[in-house]
């Protein structure tokens, strides 16, 4: 989902930066140890702008960072980095030893006890399915297979097959002891899938990992799909990021500026798939066990990148008029939507953002 943009400050640095402070290659070697020149202090030094990138969960991650000890940034995003690597392995339903695939395996049959921060994730889902009416719910891994976007394979299920699915779909299907961080699915097909969520939760992880580091400035985002901004860069007051019309890529329909904050989107132009020309978006509507008509992309600005990757979905789900609603309760939300009208004219929706002159 490739609609958005880096920061443009960001950009605006790294065209004037010399070409040895736009990455994060090892740095020169240190002075002898008998060397009497003691380096500046830090507040003498230079801002650098060093970058660190990591494959994982089906995207690139890249951590760009500002400070004025490049070594000590570097660290401190490799850190991030471990972080994001560890809850895909946690995470990943494609991966046969994640704690993930061995709940799915198992919780049908007996309680199954997690891990206490992915219990704390589970809880959370459950939480925002309730709270956006079940436009977000996790308990969508059958109906995401029988239509074919696990792992290929389209098609299209059957009234009657979606109907059973239905009956093994749902986060009210899954019981949760709190005391013991044990976990139950009531339903024989149940199977949770956290692709509109586990991203941000990686993200926001490895925001935390960058603060407890010391790091005061820096963007992390999993494939551009999902960014989080973390401070502002030095000398100014936030992060600017440009949403882009999915169609062209290239008319930006709003600029956000975001300081801890993240921005999602969900889109439907780049999966899919055709069928006696309907086209079906792997974006699914739990509710109906079908995926979502109409809308073509939604961007959310939310505190944190684990709700604001969860939101872009649910409020893609829930249409224009329902997240209006939504948001008018959460003013810390704001959205992007683009949806398709009858006669082919694009209506844009935007809750909680100017219109831009």
């Amino acid at each position: 989902m490739l609609n958005m943009l880096l920061g443009r400050a960001l950009w605006r640095w790294l065209d004037r930066l010399p070409a040895s402070h736009r990455d994060a290659d090892p740095p020169p070697a240190p002075p002898p140890a008998f060397s009497p020149v003691e380096p500046p202090p830090a507040q003498a030094r230079e801002i650098v702008y060093p970058k660190v990138s990591r494959a994982a969960m089906g995207s690139l991650f890249e951590v760009y960072l500002a400070g004025r000890d490049r070594d000590a940034l570097i660290a401190a995003g490799e850190q991030a980095l471990d972080e994001i690597e560890r809850l895909d392995r946690q995470l990943s339903h494609y991966r046969d030893d994640s704690d993930i695939t061995r709940l799915n395996q198992h919780a049908h049959d007996h309680w199954v006890r997690v891990e206490p921060r992915l219990y704390q994730m589970l809880k959370r889902c459950a939480d925002l399915c309730e709270q956006t009416g079940g436009a977000f719910d996790i308990a969508t891994g059958s109906l995401v297979k029988a239509w074919g976007f696990h792992q290929g394979g389209h098609r299209v299920p059957s009234p009657q097959e979606i109907a059973r699915l239905m009956e093994s779909t749902g986060t009210y299907r899954i019981l949760f002891d709190d005391e013991d961080h044990l976990v139950h699915f009531t339903a024989p097909e149940l199977e949770v899938t956290l692709g509109a969520f586990g991203k941000g939760c990686a993200i926001d992880e490895a925001a935390e990992r960058l603060r407890f580091y010391g790091v005061e400035s820096a963007v992390i985002h999993g494939g551009q799909s999902t960014i989080y901004a973390l401070g502002a860069p030095p000398g100014e007051d936030a992060w600017t990021f440009a949403i882009k019309d999915p169609r062209d890529k290239t008319t930006v329909i709003q600029e956000a500026a975001l300081r801890d904050e993240a921005l999602s989107t969900s889109g439907s132009y780049e999966q899919f798939f055709e069928v006696d020309g309907e086209r079906f978006s792997h974006i699914l509507d739990p509710r109906t066990g079908r995926p979502v008509q109409g809308m073509l992309s939604v961007s959310v600005v939310a505190p944190s990148a684990a709700d604001s990757d969860a939101l872009s979905t649910a409020l893609f789900v829930m249409g224009s008029e329902a997240a209006q609603e939504f948001c008018r309760q959460r003013p810390e939300v704001r959205a992007i939507m683009m949806e398709h009208r009858s006669g082919g004219e694009i209506a844009i929706t935007r809750i909680g953002f100017e219109h831009p002159e």
